[in-house]
Parts: C-alpha cells; sequence; structure tokens
C-alpha cells in the first residue's frame, strides 16, 4: 500500500479498457466537478465514483487517498467556515452575536448552511482529485503515451502529459516522507490546531521544494543521457483497440454526467 500513489498491476476492468476511454472520463469529470456546486448532485456522483471503484477494485486505494487528503479536506471545510461567519445567511443559526471593531460593528453568525458550503467544496476537491487518481491507478506511463498518440497528438505533447501524470504522485509521495521525517525529529503534524497545521506545512515546503527540483533535475538528465528526440518516428508492438467494456463505461459516464447536470439546476443553492 506504500505505492498506492502509483500504477498498480491487477486485472481488472479498468485495466481493460482503452487508456483513451479514462483520459475522456478524467477530463468530462473534472470539467463536471469544476462546476457542479449542488450537495445533491455532488453526493449522486460521489456514488457512482464509488461503484467504478467497486467494480475496478481500486476502492481500499482511494480510502488510502482520502487518509492522506483527509487534512487538505478539513482546512477547506474550516476555511469556508471562517469566511461564512462573516456572512449572515436565511435558515437556523447555531451561533450569532455583534462586535464592535476599529468603531464599525460586525455581525458574526455560524449557520448551517455554512458546514453544507464547506462540505461541498471539501466534496468537490475530493472528486477532482480522484478522477485524477482512478487515471493513475489503472494506467501505466506507456498506455497514456500510446492512448493520446492515436488521437493524432504530437508525441512531444504526449510525453509531456504522460510525464505530469507520473510526477504528480512521485511529488505527493515526496510530501508524505518529508512529512514522515519531520514527525520522527518531534514535529508534530496531525495531532495539533488547525493554524499549526498550516504552519507546520509552510515549515515542510521549503524541503519538498528542493526534492521537487532534484527529481526535475534527474528527469532531465536521464532525458538527456538516453538522447530523447521529439522528432524520431516511433512505432509500438501494441495497438489500442476499444472493446464492448469501453461503450458501457463511456456510457455510464454519459448518463452519470447528464443526471448529475439535471439534479445541480434542480436542487441548486446559491452559495
Amino acid at each position: 500500500m506504500g505505492d498506492f500513489l502509483q500504477y498498480v498491476e491487477m486485472d481488472s476492468f479498468l485495466h481493460k479498457l482503452d487508456p483513451r476511454s479514462k483520459f475522456l472520463f478524467f477530463i468530462i469529470m473534472s470539467v463536471l466537478t469544476s462546476f457542479i456546486k449542488t450537495g445533491a448532485a455532488l453526493l449522486f456522483l460521489l456514488a457512482v465514483f464509488v461503484f467504478i471503484w467497486s467494480a475496478g477494485r481500486i476502492g481500499k486505494y482511494m480510502i488510502e487517498l482520502l487518509k492522506r487528503i483527509r487534512v487538505l479536506l478539513i482546512f477547506i471545510i474550516l476555511l469556508w467556515l471562517i469566511l461564512g461567519v462573516f456572512q449572515v445567511n436565511e435558515g437556523p443559526w447555531i451561533l450569532r452575536d455583534s462586535l464592535t471593531l476599529f468603531g464599525r460593528e460586525y455581525t458574526i453568525s455560524l449557520e448551517w448552511f455554512d458546514f453544507y458550503k464547506g462540505g461541498v467544496f471539501g466534496l468537490r476537491i475530493f472528486l477532482m482529485i480522484s478522477a485524477f487518481y482512478t487515471v493513475i491507478l489503472s494506467t501505466n506511463f506507456s498506455q497514456i503515451i500510446l492512448g493520446l498518440r492515436s488521437w493524432r497528438v504530437p508525441y512531444a505533447v504526449a510525453f509531456g502529459v504522460g510525464l505530469i501524470f507520473q510526477i504528480i504522485p512521485i511529488i505527493i509521495k515526496e510530501f508524505s516522507t518529508i512529512m514522515e521525517a519531520q514527525s520522527s525529529r518531534g514535529l508534530e503534524v496531525e495531532k495539533c490546531s488547525a493554524v499549526a497545521k498550516m504552519k507546520n506545512y509552510v515549515i515542510v515546503s521549503l524541503p519538498l521544494l528542493f526534492r521537487v527540483l532534484g527529481k526535475g533535475h534527474s528527469i532531465s538528465l536521464a532525458m538527456h543521457y538516453y538522447k530523447l528526440d521529439f522528432k524520431v518516428k516511433r512505432t509500438s508492438y501494441k495497438v489500442v483497440r476499444s472493446s464492448r467494456l469501453d461503450v458501457l463505461f463511456i456510457t455510464v459516464t454519459i448518463i452519470s454526467t447528464v443526471i448529475t447536470s439535471i439534479m445541480h439546476y434542480l436542487f441548486y443553492i446559491p452559495l
């Protein structure tokens, strides 16, 4: 489970899919979650994701992903709660009071709607990240490039996109390693207040920057030593082909997108 952020070799329907189908799924879900702001629609989309993860046998990896990014999600929810305190909304409230600051009177109000708003934005971020890792866990580097090349995407662009899909998990893994190292030196990260957590994350950001720069330098040296030339015409023994599974997967994706969009407009509450 230590390498859960990287491609996992297994025999599942997700791994058998055409990489183009999974890449199309990623694009559609990224666009969809960028504008959906309705709790009911997002919960429906989460149920679709859970179904796909269960059928693709990657559910345990997504649970581990949720554990790893829970601090980020909690931070997002707390941020919206703090912002919501200074905005009065209609509906049942938990705390409401007035204070005078610099000669001006302000109303502090904490409503249940603030928790709803924080949950909506936290769920949106989780679904965005999950769509990315659904592709990462079931598609290796060469499959991504091969799928994009079949769309007549230039090799340099296809290679760059595939590299991005590989580098981001590496960066997050490096971040996890640094956090564990700092914890072993006595820097408390998990069992502390939200303000202390943000301060600690700032502290580890500098070594993370140097580690990322080092990884980038190593990749560039490897490309130089192996004389990578994007102008050379390349062939492949493998040929990507769509199957009935791809048709079914894309159909489920489109239907889920339509239903989510309809639910968004039917149950939308201005945030």
